[in-house]
C-alpha cells in the first residue's frame, strides 16, 4: 500500500489565499499534479505531537462571549421583574373593611413604622360563627396613623381602605396589607 499526501487538502486549505493565476479553468479536465522528487526522497507526511497546530490568520475562534452576556441580561431581567412584581405591584388596590380600631402603635428598631390592628365589623355582627382573626395592616404615612390613633377604644367604626402585596418591605411596615386611607363611620 503506497501512501502519498501530495494533493491539497480541500479540508484545511484556505481559498482565499491563492492566486487566481493557479486555478484552472472550469471547463478543463482537473489532472493530478506530479510530485518532484529529490534524489529518492519522497514527500511524506510529517507528524509533530508535540506542537500546536497553526491556525490560518483568517480562521478565527469563535467569541463566546456574546453568549453568556445575554444570558445574564435575561436573567437579570427577569429577576428585577419578580421583585418589582412581588414586592412593588399591589395585587389587591381597594380593600374596604368596616370595623373598630383597637391597637396604633409604633414598631421596629431600624424602620419604625406604625402598625394597626382592627376588629372586622362584619364577623363580629356574625354570631353564628365563631370569632377568628382581627384585621391587622401597616400604616406608612405618621400623620394618617396620628388621625387613626383618636378612633382606637373610641368605640367609634371606621372604614380603612387598603393595598395588599405579595411581600413586605422593612420601610413600608411588617404586613402586606397597607392602608391607604380611612373613613370614620356613623
Amino acid at each position: 500500500m503506497k501512501f502519498d499526501d501530495s494533493d491539497k487538502d480541500y479540508f484545511l486549505h484556505n481559498f482565499d489565499s491563492d492566486d487566481s493565476s493557479s486555478r484552472q479553468p472550469s471547463d478543463a479536465p482537473s489532472q493530478p499534479q506530479s510530485v518532484p522528487s529529490d534524489a529518492g526522497e519522497r514527500n511524506s507526511p510529517s507528524f509533530n505531537f508535540g506542537e500546536t497546530p497553526q491556525i490560518p490568520p483568517s480562521v478565527k475562534p469563535r467569541k463566546r462571549r456574546h453568549g453568556w452576556l445575554w444570558f445574564f441580561l435575561i436573567i437579570a431581567v427577569l429577576l428585577g421583574v419578580t421583585v418589582y412584581v412581588r414586592y412593588f405591584v399591589p395585587y389587591v388596590t381597594e380593600s374596604r373593611t368596616s370595623g373598630y380600631v383597637t391597637l396604633v402603635e409604633k414598631r421596629g428598631i431600624v424602620f419604625p413604622t406604625f402598625e394597626g390592628e382592627m376588629v372586622s365589623e362584619s364577623l363580629l355582627n356574625d354570631t353564628s360563627r365563631v370569632y377568628t382573626r382581627d384585621v391587622y395592616f401597616s400604616i406608612p404615612n405618621d400623620s394618617l396613623a396620628l388621625q387613626l390613633q383618636k378612633f382606637q377604644g373610641s368605640g367609634r367604626p371606621v372604614t380603612i381602605t387598603c393595598k395588599r402585596y405579595y411581600g413586605t418591605l422593612p420601610w413600608r411596615g411588617a404586613s402586606n396589607t397597607v392602608l391607604v386611607g380611612f373613613t370614620p363611620g356613623l
